[in-house]
């Protein structure tokens, strides 16, 4: 099959943005083109290796940050309930700013600090208040229910004696336990609170109105882990493309990274103005991105095209964006020629022979005439694997959807004065070629 060939494109950019980089320094210096290509292949590699290490450090680095002041802030809130203190804590940062965490740590560090010394000078009064003190050290930053239980049950023991101890811990597990906790997981702070004030409440009345919130908030609780689940399932994948897009450009969008990062880890919810920010900045990058591709695209076309020892006329930088036509041929096919026409529209496009228009009328140099056409078309059909493999190679890819064999259609007559001159051309042009970089 030798006609008409059509196809649909798709680009591929990681390697097209590097065959373009390479098409444009080897024309520059004068060098191999798979040469200047293993020189990006191994630049980039490094440049990313670099990059993806320092993103992991900051990202580790924030997230110990914020796990430090989730379990500061937690330990002070026990500690002010066993202190029965009603002290603000310090709050935290709005924004993913390392040394802004940084700081709220040490600011919740003091104020740990201050809340323990004096639950210690008042656990030295008695024997009662030294076993709270005991269980609070065991149950440690993050307690379980467990540990939970044994902590305030303790607190409770110290101020009233034993007698009701076994029936308040019966009490608060049977609600806790819809919570549905893994042995060791940490009870969420907020549902630790409500647990303490129902075990230290002052009178049963009191303990049954806290417990019917403590029911409430699991409830609430178990819907807010549900939402957070799918917040971290969408922030994991923007993301994933931020980082990817990323990749080829100039920019590096640290604290939307960091934010994201914390939603992923189930450190921070997804907030509205998070979401607004990821996906105004991924439709940029990737409007930016399309511009890159189609220009890298059709640099790499012409060259191509060069280096398989055709001759080409300009191939416009919109080319693959706006559509339109080029036509290059061989030295010695005289006035027949390939004619490329793109569908930007649709990434499509067409590959055709086409030939000058005669003005001859003569029936036999008509016949003759067709005769040239048919091994016009045998010769591109020869030469047309070869092509689209280099295309490949470079990044364009074209899935050939329709062939037709040689003569199955009579060959387009163009004007000649739509077609371009090559017999002026003593060597290649050499288009500049802008550099694109990968970031």
């Amino acid at each position: 099959m030798s006609g008409p060939k059509s196809g649909e494109i798709s680009l591929a950019r990681g390697v097209l943005l590097l065959a373009a980089r390479a098409v444009s320094e080897a024309r520059e210096m004068g060098a191999a083109y798979e040469e200047r290509l293993a020189h990006f292949r191994q630049q980039e590699a490094d440049r990313q290796q670099r990059r993806q290490a320092a993103i992991a450090a900051r990202a580790a680095q924030m997230t110990d940050l914020r796990q430090a002041a989730e379990s500061l802030s937690v330990r002070c809130a026990r500690l002010a309930g066993l202190l029965e203190d009603d002290a603000v804590m310090p709050a935290a940062p709005k924004a993913a700013d390392l040394s802004d965490w940084a700081a709220h740590v040490a600011r919740l560090e003091a104020f740990y600090d201050d809340m323990r010394a004096r639950l210690l000078a008042r656990a030295s009064v008695s024997a009662a208040k030294e076993r709270v003190w005991t269980a609070l050290a065991e149950a440690g930053d993050a307690p379980d229910l467990e540990g939970v239980m044994t902590l305030y049950l303790e607190a409770r023991r110290a101020e009233r004696g034993e007698a009701e101890a076994a029936s308040w811990r019966a009490w608060v597990e049977a609600i806790l336990a819809r919570l549905e906790l893994s042995p060791g997981e940490a009870l969420p702070a907020r549902l630790e609170t409500l647990a303490r004030a129902v075990i230290l409440a002052k009178t049963p009345a009191r303990a049954e109105l806290l417990a019917d919130e403590l029911r409430r908030e699991i409830k609430l609780h178990r819907q807010a882990e549900a939402r957070m689940a799918a917040d971290s399932a969408r922030a994991a994948k923007w993301l994933a493309t931020l980082t990817a897009l990323e990749a080829f450009t100039d920019a590096e969008d640290e604290d939307l990274r960091l934010n994201l990062q914390a939603v992923v880890s189930g450190l921070l919810p997804l907030e509205a103005a998070t979401r607004e920010e990821a996906r105004a900045r991924i439709a940029a990058l990737e409007a930016d991105m399309r511009e890159r591709e189609t220009k890298a695209a059709a640099a790499v076309l012409e060259q191509s095209l060069r280096d398989l020892g055709y001759r080409v006329e300009e191939v416009r930088d919109t080319l693959f964006a706006e559509g339109g036509m080029v036509h290059f041929q061989r030295p010695g096919w005289g006035g027949h020629y390939v004619r490329l026409r793109v569908d930007a529209k649709d990434r499509g496009l067409n590959f055709n022979v086409v030939r000058a228009r005669s003005e001859a009328a003569d029936p036999y140099a008509a016949s003759g005439q067709k005769r040239q056409d048919f091994m016009a078309e045998e010769r591109w059909c020869a030469e047309f694997p070869r092509l689209m493999a280099t295309l490949a190679a470079r990044g364009v890819e074209v899935n050939v959807t329709r062939r037709l064999s040689a003569g199955e259609l009579p060959v387009q007559e163009v004007a000649a004065d739509r077609l371009p001159d090559f017999t002026q051309e003593a060597t290649p042009r050499r288009k500049q070629i802008k550099t694109l970089p990968l970031r």
